[in-house]
């Protein structure tokens, strides 16, 4: 496998030639989302983690493909605006109000991703913070029992990426 470093605006061309759906991995660095009072792990919790996903997916058609494997009748149900942004290609996304791209992916719950946390650069455990936490909703809209999970991440949380047998890494 080969390594290439990138900058965000090369990344972002990769990205945008996708256009048929493939498996990647993903490392990533985000600041854990948590509730603001009282808490002195506000905004000083990193999460990094490491996953393979589905990349450039068609949300609506996963969601309809899902469907009729369940044996449900599909016609009825309508995917909702996507509130990250706007798809600028199959995989990347636009928020002309943030002006922040996304990359969107598609995980699965056999996949385990590989998680660690630091506060202020040192390891923690998860449990110290959990409670500050902000939760997490299930999707409620796709009537099928295997749900599809999209995720979206920033551009600039993404560290490093293996793409089409090559690992790319931001700089």
């Amino acid at each position: 496998m080969k390594t290439q470093n990138v900058n965000q605006g090369e990344f972002l061309s990769i990205l945008n030639e996708q256009d048929k759906g493939t498996f990647v991995n993903i490392l990533s660095e985000t600041v854990v989302r948590m509730n603001k009072t009282d808490n002195p792990y506000y905004g000083k919790v990193v999460k990094r983690s490491k996953c393979n996903y589905l990349l450039s997916s068609e949300y609506e058609d996963r969601v309809g493909s899902n469907g009729k494997k369940e044996g449900l009748d599909m016609s009825e149900w309508k995917v909702k605006e996507n509130k990250v942004g706007k798809h600028i290609s199959k995989c990347v996304l636009f928020n002309e109000k943030l002006n922040t791209h996304y990359v969107s992916v598609e995980r699965f719950d056999e996949i385990k991703p590989q998680v660690e946390y630091t506060f202020e650069g040192n390891p923690i455990d998860k449990h110290l913070f959990e409670s500050f936490m902000t939760k997490v909703y299930e999707n409620k809209s796709q009537p099928q029992e295997r749900k599809v999970k999209p995720l979206s991440f920033k551009l600039d949380s993404i560290k490093e990426m293996t793409l089409n047998g090559t690992r790319y890494i931001l700089s």
